[in-house]
């Protein structure tokens, strides 16, 4: 007992593992595309993913809704109405159901498995019911269905691979029993299938990367301008030096014309100031040799 309790316990563990690892190798929707203003192909990568609801009696007669796109936010609201007429094989109000469901589209190929959350799927009848589908909800990743894109079924029976036996689509069970005769008799489809919000990771880095080359652009012609003034400012102080050199000269020059002509000034004063003196001598020895003719003229 105590065996089968442990064996127990382990299938549960390695199953919870490898749900783990399953869950772990799903690619987030937004960091293969996302919204952005400068990345074209990412853009439209993101908002080329939209649903459509799809409806087969068991006659097998495809039929389709519009397109529902996803938002900003990563999130497809579908809402599908399945109309009696659809539905009615006898022209008397008794229909089948085969399959219904959605198909998600343009999620890129190379990428899947993407996380995806389903939420609020349910099938209300004409006639009122509400079904919730809880294994619709159930859904965690978004796989590649073998006729291109992601499929949600919906289908009261297996669908059963003749050649093989394998069941390929299971049955849901919310919906046994209805491909019997008068069992389905139209209704609404709808859910929230949310792929998750875009990061914008990738595109505030491309933003980051416009911003940054903005402002290397900036520091460049700043830098450019401080060269220009750094070179204005050098021609300005070599201007000045050249003025102040020049001015030296002539402050040199002027000031040894200035001393020379002092020292002449000064020599013409002492030439001048000798001269002075040595003619007061001379008329001083023509007076006294007259005084002495006078003196010598009384005498005789």
């Amino acid at each position: 007992m105590k065996a089968k309790r442990i064996f127990a316990g382990l299938s549960a563990a390695v199953i919870a593992a490898t749900m783990m690892a399953v869950s772990a190798s799903a690619t987030k929707l937004s960091d293969v595309v996302y919204p952005s203003k400068t990345e074209t192909d990412k853009n439209d990568g993101w908002y080329s993913v939209g649903a459509m609801g799809f409806y087969m009696s068991q006659k097998w007669k495809w039929n389709q809704s519009d397109w529902f796109g996803i938002n900003d936010e990563g999130k497809i609201e579908l809402s599908y109405k399945i109309s009696e007429v659809l539905t009615d094989t006898t022209m008397e109000g008794k229909g089948t159901l085969g399959d219904m469901g959605v198909m998600i589209l343009n999620l890129p190929e190379d990428s899947y498995p993407y996380d995806v959350t389903i939420s609020d799927a349910k099938f209300v009848t004409n006639d009122g019911e509400e079904i919730i589908l809880d294994s619709v909800n159930s859904i965690t990743e978004a796989t590649l269905d073998k006729e291109g894109g992601f499929r949600i079924h919906i289908r009261p029976v297996d669908e059963v691979d003749e050649e093989t036996g394998d069941v390929t689509v299971p049955a849901s069970p919310e919906v046994a029993g209805w491909d019997q005769e008068g069992a389905f008799k139209g209704g609404t489809l709808s859910m929230t299938i949310d792929f998750g919000a875009p990061t914008a990771k990738e595109e505030s880095k491309a933003e980051s990367a416009a911003e940054s080359k903005a402002d290397d652009s900036k520091t460049e012609s700043k830098a450019d301008d401080s060269k220009t003034d750094s070179k204005a400012e050098d021609s300005k102080a070599d201007s000045k030096a050249s003025n102040t050199t020049t001015t030296g000269k002539t402050t040199t020059t002027t000031t040894t014309t200035a001393s020379a002509s002092s020292a002449a000034s000064d020599a013409t004063e002492n030439n001048n100031s000798n001269t002075g003196a040595a003619a007061g001598t001379v008329f001083g020895l023509l007076a006294l040799a007259g005084a002495g003719a006078v003196v010598s003229r009384k005498k005789n």
